[in-house]
């Protein structure tokens, strides 16, 4: 008759404890990941003034150009 030490330690049963032995001796799972920084929005605003026209008319034609420019860093 098998006795109970020839059972429990057979070849498929010792593979078995190396299995859940080396399962358990993994390393712990890695911190999740700092979120990404804000993003910050940055505008500049710059104005220009074109006069068209001739200075012997009396009356000068302007051209006013805003430019706005924002930038998402």
């Amino acid at each position: 008759m098998n006795s109970l030490g020839k059972r429990a330690f057979s070849p498929l049963s010792l593979a078995f404890c190396v299995a859940i032995l080396s399962g358990c001796a993994s390393p712990p799972p890695l911190p999740p990941a700092a979120p990404p920084p804000i993003p910050e929005r940055t505008c500049e605003t710059t104005e220009q003034t074109d006069v068209m026209g001739d200075a012997r008319v009396t009356e000068e034609v302007t051209r006013e150009t805003t430019l706005t420019r924002c930038v998402t860093q």
